[in-house]
């Protein structure tokens, strides 16, 4: 495991690598902008975009045992953020990522915090979970023991019309929005993630679905080494989501902009 343990772990993530590439698609250069993601756990995602896509990137945190992990890669501009009181004046954005909403008690207030740090114009982009009815590997989750709290979710996700609604309602107007992660990438991820949680029940200690820090994925090296031999395989099945070109995919993204 390398020093940046956490790009390498995202590296070898389904999900991420697809988040990648969609907020390569959508997210515009920053060059000069003033940017945070919000919900930035382990830098990655900020430390990405500051890459690729240039200007300042703050990673705000919403949890205190993220702050050190993002901190660990990106050394500098990381911050915990209280949703319901974001700790920065009036304008002082251009974009802001949502990268969890879904672990924000009050999404309400939250929506309407990023509209007032925003500047006239900035734009928020949105990644979240996605909660139709007809995606039905998110009624699973629960009954395999994937539950909210280990997810550290208030909600499930949210449906398109769902979180249009409550940008609107928050002073902005919708641009875009689309989905991604499909049923073959989603059904890996879900087995994957169940297998990690029924190990740590197993062991009897209480884990997240996944390893959170470079600590954990030393004390199962084993695993660690078995899974980085699949994981090429398990991205070549991923690839079988081609075939299901007009279905939705489980992860939801959305641009808006300030009015």
């Amino acid at each position: 495991m390398s020093r940046n343990w956490q790009v390498e772990l995202s590296s070898k993530s389904l999900k991420k690598t697809r988040k990648y590439g969609i907020l390569g698609r959508i997210m515009p250069r920053s060059d000069n902008l003033t940017c945070m993601e919000v919900g930035a756990e382990t830098g990655v995602i900020t430390d990405y975009l500051r890459r690729e896509k240039g200007g300042r990137w703050l990673a705000g945190v919403l949890a205190k045992k993220w702050f050190g992990v993002s901190q660990e890669l990106l050394e500098e501009d990381v911050c915990e953020i209280n949703p319901s009181r974001i700790d920065f004046p009036d304008s002082t954005f251009d974009i802001v990522l949502a990268s969890r909403p879904e672990h924000i008690l009050d999404d309400i207030k939250f929506f309407a915090e990023v509209n007032r740090i925003l500047k006239p114009s900035g734009r928020i982009f949105i990644l979240s979970p996605h909660n139709e009815p007809e995606l039905f590997l998110n009624r699973l989750k629960e009954k395999i023991g994937l539950t909210l709290e280990q997810y550290d979710h208030y909600r499930p996700g949210y449906g398109t019309s769902e979180v249009e609604d409550k940008l609107k309602n928050a002073g902005f107007v919708v641009e875009r929005s689309g989905s991604y992660c499909k049923f073959f990438t989603e059904l890996i991820e879900l087995l994957l993630n169940a297998g990690y949680s029924f190990m740590g029940r197993k062991k009897k200690k209480s884990i997240s679905y996944r390893p959170e820090t470079k600590e954990e994925i030393g004390k199962n090296k084993l695993g660690y080494m078995v899974y980085s031999w699949i994981y090429p395989f398990l991205r070549v099945i991923s690839l079988l989501d081609c075939l299901l070109p007009f279905t939705k995919g489980y992860v939801l993204y959305m641009q808006a902009k300030k009015k």
